[in-house]
């Protein structure tokens, strides 16, 4: 029992599921298509140059941007 209470707590923080939320506490963007996600990372490699690569994510099923291997 306890082992299941120390998962649950590492995949659901206190504000929400750990994979939608930056480091910074603050939510991640959710795009819709894959190509909206990719045109906001050319966008923030144009203006701030980050390099930032846009994946698929399991739990929503929405694209999110990270950081670039």
């Amino acid at each position: 029992m306890a082992s299941k209470r120390r998962i649950r707590r590492l995949v659901a923080p206190r504000r929400g599921r750990l994979a939608h939320w930056r480091a910074d506490g603050s939510p991640k963007v959710r795009f819709a298509s894959p190509v909206d996600a990719e045109r906001a990372a050319f966008d923030a490699r144009l203006h701030h140059g980050t390099e930032l690569v846009a994946y698929r994510c399991e739990l929503c099923d929405g694209w999110h941007l990270g950081t670039a291997p």
